[in-house]
């Protein structure tokens, strides 16, 4: 504490500490990591992704379920993250075969060097027929509150 500001400290008193302790609080929750979750459902396939936000890193984990007795193959969740530059960028998709039930990725992290501003999940299901047997959906958006 410089000098000066112990000067003031003094010359304002008890409630001038308080202030400073109100201002040393606040700045705590302020600096302290936020999570934000994107969920993305349809008929053919549910998933969501939860993370914590750094200002260029998420952190976090995500789950995806598709229905048995439809003829689907596979499942498959992935992230997409989009930077403060409009760039959008592809996450690893993360795949099951097992039908009927939610199956979970963790402890995933994402880094790059551009802030990010915000993340959507994406998920979707295939009867394996490639590209023409998708059934894709699109979560919620989610900004991030560090940019």
């Amino acid at each position: 504490m410089s000098k000066a500001m112990a000067r003031r400290l003094v010359a304002t008193g008890v409630a001038g500490a308080a202030a400073l302790a109100g201002v040393l609080v606040q700045a705590g929750p302020a600096a302290a990591a936020s999570t934000g979750r994107s969920d993305a459902c349809g008929t053919y396939a549910c998933g969501s992704g939860t993370f914590t936000w750094g200002k260029t890193t998420l952190h976090g984990s995500m789950s995806v379920k598709f229905p048995c007795g439809k003829g689907l193959k596979l499942g498959q969740v992935r992230v997409i993250v989009t930077g403060t530059d409009g760039v959008q960028q592809y996450g690893k998709p993360r795949i099951t075969g097992k039908c009927g039930s939610y199956v979970g990725f963790y402890n995933l992290s994402w880094s790059q060097k551009v802030k990010i501003r915000f993340f959507q999940v994406e998920v979707s299901s295939t009867k394996g027929q490639g590209s023409s047997g998708y059934h894709r959906y699109r979560g919620n958006v989610v900004d991030n509150p560090l940019t």
